[in-house]
């Protein structure tokens, strides 16, 4: 068992060390692709195995590799980002996917140090479903109004405030929060140094101001998809 006062310093210092590590492999490695893919394979695993329950952090993780890259193959071919070397892959270079396995259990980490909670064990599939549709429907709102940040705001707010209602938790809040904050930041540098660029206007960490309200929104829904798709799988 983890010492009360210990465990949530720990599993923020944790995140925080590994994002700053993550955001400086791709800032300096973003031209090797592939050499910052092997780079960044450690961090899921570290935050997995802090997280505990080896089965079902693994299934979080594997959740935020497929549903990070898929919604963000989905932006750039909607004209929203563009990245610089993609290494040959289509849309998105292959770091894109252990650094989304990162997202999850950092995510509850972050939940788990804030709130005193573990990540639930038990959902429902229509949980899932529910999360889904929201990734879904944050992606046609922002690749339709991606060009226009006032209406990509507006889109967005409505979207956060439907994921609020739905999901009526402290930690859908924690882990919106956690997302409008670590997206940007870990961004801004490797945007800085030219590893990929948005086609809308710069307004803030080089990026358009409308991408923090779209990492909140999909911190909360990759955070509950990610929990439930670990629930289910681990057979809870």
């Amino acid at each position: 068992m983890r010492h009360p006062a210990k465990g949530p310093k720990l599993d923020i210092a944790v995140v925080a060390i590994l994002a700053a590590y993550g955001t400086l492999v791709l800032a300096t490695f973003w031209d090797r692709p592939y050499l910052a893919a092997l780079l960044l394979v450690p961090p899921p695993i570290i935050l997995c195995a802090i997280l505990g329950d080896p089965k079902r952090a693994v299934a979080m993780g594997l959740a935020g590799a497929i549903l990070g890259p898929l919604t963000e193959m989905a932006c750039v071919k909607g004209g929203l980002w563009t990245y610089a070397n993609t290494g040959g892959l289509p849309y998105v270079p292959p770091w894109n996917f252990p650094i989304w396995a990162c997202f999850p259990p950092a995510l509850w980490l972050l939940a788990r140090a804030l709130l005193r909670t573990d990540v639930p064990r038990f959902y429902s599939p229509r949980t899932l479903v529910l999360a889904l549709a929201g990734v879904g429907a944050e992606i046609a709102i922002f690749v339709a109004l991606g060009q226009n940040t006032p209406q990509a705001l507006v889109g967005g707010a409505v979207l956060a405030a439907a994921l609020i209602l739905a999901f009526r938790e402290k930690a859908t809040m924690v882990m919106m929060g956690a997302g409008a904050l670590l997206g940007p930041l870990c961004e801004s540098l490797p945007i800085y140094v030219g590893a990929w660029w948005y086609a809308a206007p710069a307004e803030i960490f080089g990026m358009p101001s409308y991408m923090i309200i779209a990492y909140a929104i999909f911190g909360g829904l990759v955070g509950h998809a990610s929990a439930a798709a670990g629930a289910l799988l681990a057979g809870d």
